[in-house]
């Protein structure tokens, strides 16, 4: 009842993230001590006073790196369940340490609840790609991955959602094999701008700083190159998607062959690399 509380809060949460958060914080205190008393449960005031800080370490500890959007962001089904396993868990575990019981199921209830928290931990990069699955095949961007042996993915970042500025896209790395060489893969609606346009008012602009200029010229049909002082991009355009290929230390040469190597991916297999 008090997990489920907690996503109801949430969905309908402050939009000051200090008042939100802190009446997410607050509030299993006063529902506590009211579910205790109603169900006239023994030292209801103890279990009240103790279950919320319980929930609060398994948080923390069981599903450590998980942001509550991250929770959220697996839909209100599941994440509502997950709340819900998170809430009883803190209130059995509560009243099991405050509520008189035979010492032999006080252990067999507490012993069961770490054995159900460790498994929650060693799950939270499933539970963390399947909220970034579902983010990725909402955001309605195109899915592109790097389909080559001779490079790794090193991490994925996500520039959409409520509270990203500028143009959604998304930003991949990767590290050429043979020399650990970096480059960076920014996928956009190709709908945002043409490789020209792109390329000469630089989307994403991932300098952010005005003094940085560039020299754009055409290398083949929708392929721009824009060489900066320390850096260079290219700008394509790959079936629904306008991508951006950047690097400092890919030669200028060596970097548009990149674009032959772009293939179509799922959601899972992006989300499977994980963030930064």
């Amino acid at each position: 009842m008090i997990g489920l509380m907690e996503v109801f809060l949430y969905l309908n949460r402050s939009e000051d993230d200090f008042t939100g958060t802190n009446v997410m914080l607050l509030a299993p205190f006063g529902a506590g001590l009211l579910l205790g008393w109603l169900i006239r449960l023994p030292r209801w005031w103890l279990v009240a006073a103790l279950a919320p800080f319980v929930n609060i370490a398994i948080i923390v500890l069981a599903l450590r790196d998980l942001t509550l959007p991250d929770i959220m962001d697996l839909g209100v089904l599941r994440g509502s369940l997950l709340f819900a396993t998170i809430g009883v868990g803190g209130h059995v575990a509560a009243t099991a340490i405050m509520v008189q019981m035979d010492r032999t199921l006080r252990f067999s209830v507490i012993g069961a609840l770490i054995i159900g928290f460790v498994g929650m931990f060693w799950n939270r990069d499933a539970i963390s790609e399947a909220a970034g699955e579902r983010r990725l095949t909402q955001s309605g961007l195109p899915l592109i991955d790097l389909g080559s042996q001779q490079y790794r993915s090193i991490y994925l970042t996500e520039w959409f959602g409520e509270w990203e500025m500028g143009l959604p896209s998304i930003e991949l790395g990767y590290a050429r094999l043979r020399d650990q060489a970096e480059i960076e893969l920014y996928v956009m609606p190709r709908t945002v701008a043409s490789p020209q346009a792109a390329c000469t008012e630089p989307v994403p602009d991932v300098t952010h700083r005005p003094d940085i200029t560039g020299v754009c010229r055409q290398v083949s049909t929708d392929v721009w190159v824009r060489t900066e002082s320390s850096s260079t991009r290219v700008f394509a355009r790959h079936g629904g998607a306008l991508v951006q290929v950047a690097s400092d230390t890919v030669s200028e040469a060596d970097l548009p062959s990149i674009l032959p190597m772009l293939r179509p991916a799922t959601a899972r297999e992006l989300a499977a690399i994980g963030g930064i």
